[in-house]
């Protein structure tokens, strides 16, 4: 396996690290989560106010319905008053002071059925104000799918092209050394492969001893090396 297709291998590797940590990161996702985030809410408070809206619908059928109750006790009453039925003059006056009450309590009543309609158009107005908001929300939602998938797209075609290259540099390489080499990795991680600079193995956190570095020395130039201090793998 050459120095190369080696150190190849390890670029790929960390390019194809990049390309994922971009895919699973991209700024659209946040954005995304936001906007969905803002369209349950949207939703919360509309069902909210629609829930509220069918409860001043029923209030203001109930005020109508009582309104009607009370509107046919009065025709029945004045239908008694003038047919001549109610004859004492204390009869008629209490008959009348009835009807009086009815009436008084059908306005009422119908009143606040006009007070539940007015309630219910205006819960109508801003429910109708809230589905524009989350419509509006959708239509983002939707372009962010479409870029995500766009992006995804293309880095899952990067991906593929890594790939493809990395598994030509691998078959270049000797099984031996890539097995070592990805057992390595994932301690490693892009510094799995590094280089020997002549008096130090760049991998390492802090100064080889003289002895190590001496015979590193000592190997010949293009070898492939481990490092015995650190347990790297040493392009000499």
């Amino acid at each position: 396996m050459s120095r190369e297709s080696l150190y190849e291998l390890q670029q790929l590797d960390t390019e194809t690290e990049v390309l994922n940590h971009r895919r699973v990161n991209l700024e659209q996702r946040g954005i995304l989560e936001a906007a969905l985030t803002e369209q349950a809410e949207h939703q919360v408070e509309i069902d909210a106010v629609a829930a509220a809206r069918v409860e001043v619908a029923n209030r203001q059928r109930r005020h109508e319905d009582e309104a009607q109750i009370v509107a046919t006790k009065v025709q029945a009453d004045e239908a008694r008053l003038y047919s001549g039925e109610v004859q004492g003059v204390k009869d008629l006056e209490a008959l009348q002071h009835e009807i009086a009450g009815l009436k008084e309590r059908q306005e009422g009543f119908e009143d606040q059925a006009l007070e539940a309609m007015e309630e219910a158009e205006e819960l109508a107005t801003r429910i109708a104000a809230l589905e524009e908001a989350r419509a509006d929300v959708d239509g983002r939602i939707a372009v962010l799918r479409d870029e995500i998938t766009v992006a995804e797209a293309e880095i899952d075609a990067e991906i593929e092209r890594t790939a493809a290259a990395r598994a030509a540099a691998a078959s270049a390489s000797s099984p031996e050394l890539v097995a070592e080499y990805e057992n390595l990795r994932p301690g490693f991680g892009s510094a799995t492969v590094v280089h020997f600079d002549g008096n130090n193995c760049t991998g390492c956190p802090s100064t080889m001893p003289a002895m190590e570095v001496d015979r590193m020395k000592h190997e010949a130039s293009g070898s492939i090396l481990n490092c015995h201090e650190c347990g790297r793998i040493v392009l000499r």
